[in-house]
């Protein structure tokens, strides 16, 4: 193939890597909290440590990210993590209140 034919396509954004890392992070947290299905086993778990771990990454990589996105988006995740934060912690409280129960 002539080279003068193929069209160059510039090398990603970490900022759009960035969006990408959040989306996957979302969804892990989501499954940790069991408010979501595994896709690997088809079944819920929770898991507040690897929530924990998965929204403080989250709050990491937007907290870096942030002015990179449109407003929109920035919006968006905004949001995104504010629910995973109060679905922590609601997740949190309940397991207290069960273990109280025991």
């Amino acid at each position: 193939m002539n080279e003068k034919n193929h069209e160059k396509i510039p090398p990603q954004k970490i900022s759009d890597l960035g969006y990408y890392f959040l989306n996957v992070l979302q969804a892990k947290a989501w499954q940790y909290l069991g408010l979501l299905v595994h896709p690997e086993n088809g079944e819920t778990l929770v898991d507040l440590k690897e929530a924990h771990r998965a929204i403080d990454l989250f709050e990491l990589i937007f907290e870096n990210l942030k002015n990179d996105f449109a407003p929109s988006i920035k919006k968006e995740m905004e949001m995104h993590l504010t629910n995973l934060q109060l679905n922590y912690v609601e997740k949190v409280k309940k397991e207290g209140e069960q273990s109280e129960k025991k």
